[in-house]
């Protein structure tokens, strides 16, 4: 059995256990009873399913734009959109247990490794099964991208990532995935168009804004609306936290259990790609908006 259907069978597994316990549950939407708590919590969960530094679906789209062969995953000086990754929270370039098959009749490039990073006010470990169709102008598949990178005009990427993470604010285990198609890679194309996917589940525990720490199960789900990179703020910034603009729109469940009763509580909103490595995080019906970081997750406000 492979590593993806073992991931899928979690999901059903996790899905299941939900159905299980709708009969014993209250489910929370209206705008008046969410808490402060509740709004922190969904901040971070928005957050970590975002950020790069969290494996979040920032990390996937840099993924999608690494070099790859059967050597591993290249980072070198020339690689698209590198990451200065400064803190080295990212753990790209520092894969372990790295394969990497290609099948010429379906164009699918399959690599599964893993990713530990270890520092002094961040850890995290994550597995990964990703799966890329690089296609170039003519839509023939190509079977060496990191030879022919400059042929790529379009890529059909997933990825599941499944690992925690922890850092001095908020930590978690969790199952993340992304699928999104992406055009506008050729050199002859100064904008990438980006359509897609994030989905997540798993559970968190982040400090609330009375720093008393809170916990919760939760799922996600963010769609794509009119998503695109600036290869120009690509070059002038050297990372595409500073060049993808567009509008995520997202939906989070967030669950807590006491005394045998279990309490959900729906949030839902969007989240503004600003251009300037940051993200705005707004939610439906309340006014308060978080600024967070896309590389490192951290929001840069006090919760306005």
């Amino acid at each position: 059995m492979n590593k993806m259907n073992r991931l899928k069978q979690m999901f059903l597994l996790a899905l299941v256990l939900s159905i299980s316990f709708t009969a014993c549950s209250s489910v929370n939407n209206e705008v008046n009873a969410i808490s402060d708590e509740d709004l922190d919590l969904a901040a971070n969960i928005v957050a970590s399913s975002v950020s790069d530094d969290e494996s979040g679906m920032i990390s996937s789209i840099y993924d999608a734009f690494s070099d790859v062969d059967n050597s591993g995953i290249s980072y070198s000086d020339d690689a698209r959109f590198k990451s200065h990754d400064r803190r080295g929270r990212s753990g790209r370039g520092g894969e372990i247990d790295y394969t990497h098959t290609y099948d010429s009749t379906t164009g699918i490039h399959t690599l599964e490794y893993t990713r530990v990073v270890e520092k002094e006010d961040f850890s995290k470990t994550v597995s990964v099964y990703q799966e890329a169709i690089f296609t170039d102008l003519n839509g023939n598949f190509i079977a060496e991208p990191k030879a022919n990178k400059d042929s790529i005009e379009a890529i059909s990427f997933t990825s599941t990532k499944s690992g925690s993470s922890e850092s001095l604010f908020r930590s978690g285990s969790f199952t993340k995935s992304d699928d999104f198609d992406i055009s506008g890679a050729h050199e002859t194309s100064n904008i990438l168009s980006m359509d897609g996917t994030h989905s997540g589940s798993g559970s968190a525990s982040g400090l609330t804004r009375d720093t008393l720490e809170a916990s919760r199960t939760y799922e996600i789900d963010i769609e794509y609306d009119n998503v695109a990179i600036n290869k120009d703020s690509v070059e002038a910034h050297g990372s595409l936290e500073f060049a993808v603009t567009g509008t995520l729109t997202y939906s989070v469940t967030m669950s807590k259990t006491i005394d045998g009763v279990t309490d959900e509580t729906v949030l839902e909103g969007t989240i503004n790609l600003e251009e300037d490595g940051t993200a705005l995080l707004e939610f439906r019906g309340i006014s308060q908006i978080f600024r967070f970081g896309l590389g490192d997750g951290e929001f840069r406000n006090d919760r306005d």
